[in-house]
Formats: structure tokens, sequence, C-alpha cells
């Protein structure tokens, strides 16, 4: 197994974020669908929520038409792709339920104890110390608050690896700076036990992790879930 490679900082590049920004608004609807299903399997129909490396917004936009009891905040470290978000809430006509500001996964701007729930999708890569983002999540979320959080694994099958950054160089590599954009997302994410290994030393509880060829999920697990492992214990 390769020992990780963190990936380039932030995002300054505006050319490259309206790049991103289009590629997707064009191919991400069916990722925005599969979180919906979970989000929506978890029974949140209304509340405050925050996502997480937010980009250009996509992930909150999506849900918040699909769940209009859902108050989002959205929050990246790029100020760039905070505004390219900012544009596409005002373009969908949600700018009223959905806001965007530029926030770090360390330190979430929200109260202890006040969300309902916690999205992440692909950041966790970027992130040096997933521990304590880890308990930011427990930190900032209700009792009863979900989280659904994906990434990438580089311990995928490389098979999988070799046909996803093809379909990646056909449908976003055309830009020269994005070529190498998945690989290297793959090749700065963490094992599948090196991510529990950070669930277990965190504060974050009643979680559960599995994979999706490529991505691992990490899931707040449902009510029945949870009395079902208290009568374990």
């Amino acid at each position: 197994m390769k020992e990780r490679i963190p990936e380039s900082g932030i995002i300054k590049d505006q050319e490259l974020a309206e790049y991103y920004n289009l590629m997707a608004k064009r191919y991400m609807r069916i990722p925005c669908q599969r979180v919906l299903k979970r989000v929506s399997a978890k029974g949140i129909e209304k509340g405050r929520a925050i996502d997480v490396g937010t980009g250009p917004g996509v992930f909150p936009i999506f849900l918040s038409k699909a769940i209009p009891g859902i108050q989002f905040k959205g929050i990246d470290l790029s100020p760039v792709m905070i505004d390219l978000a900012k544009r596409n809430a005002m373009e969908a006509g949600i700018n009223d339920r959905v806001e965007f500001e530029v926030g770090s996964a360390y330190s979430l701007p929200v109260e202890d104890h006040s969300l309902d729930l916690v999205l992440c999708i692909n950041t966790i890569h970027h992130l040096d110390h997933p521990v304590d983002f880890f308990n930011e999540v427990a930190r900032s979320l209700k009792g009863e608050g979900a989280f659904v959080i994906v990434d990438f694994h580089r311990d995928a099958s490389f098979v999988f690896i070799g046909i996803f950054n093809l379909l990646w160089k056909a449908f976003f590599g055309k830009h020269p700076k994005a070529k190498k954009g998945f690989l290297e997302s793959v090749e700065s994410s963490y094992t599948l036990e090196e991510c529990r290994k950070f669930l277990e030393q965190s504060r974050l509880r009643h979680w559960k992790l599995y994979t999706r060829t490529l991505e691992m999920w990490i899931e707040s697990m449902a009510h029945l879930e949870r009395r079902e492992l208290w009568e374990k214990e």
C-alpha cells in the first residue's frame, strides 16, 4: 500500500474553479441523488444542516430543493468556490434557504448541539487531522442528529481506480490542471483501516463505515441499529 500523498491546497485559480463548477453542475446529479437517498432514509425532513467542503455548493443546493424544510449552510476554505456557490444558489432561486461562507472543517461555524445534519462529500482526503473534524461533528450535532460523510479510499481495487481514472479524464480532464485531479484525490485519501482508527479515537459515536467501489461511506446509525447495538452490549 502506497503512503498517503497530501493533495495540493485551496483552489484560488478562478478559471479552474469555474471549470469545476461547470462540471459539477453537469455531472453531479446522480451522486446528489445517492446522498439524498441516504439523508431521506434517516428521516431528516427539516432543521439545520451544514455541508463541509461544499465547493460550488451543488450538494446543499440539490438537497435544499428536494427537502425544503432543511436550512443549509455550506462552508469551504476557498473564497473563489464560496462566491460560485452563492451565485449557484441565487440562480437556483433558493438563496434564502442556503447560505455559504468561508470556513474550516476544524472549527464549524455553529453552536454546540445545534445541527440536525452534517454532510461532508469528498473532503476528508484534504484533511491532515480527521479526528479533529470528527470531534467537531460530534460537538455540532444534536443528540438525534445525523451525518453522511463520503470520500475515496486509497486501498480500493486498482482495477476500479483505473476505470474511474479513464472516466474522469473523459468527462472532467479537459482542463490541464484538472487532468490528474482524480488520482491526486485517491492518493491523498485514507485507507478504511486508517479511517476506522480515526473514528475510534474521536468523540463521534454511533457510526458505521462501509464501502461502495472507490468510496467509503461514514454514516450515523439509525435508531433501530443503535438499539440493537445497545442490546448486544
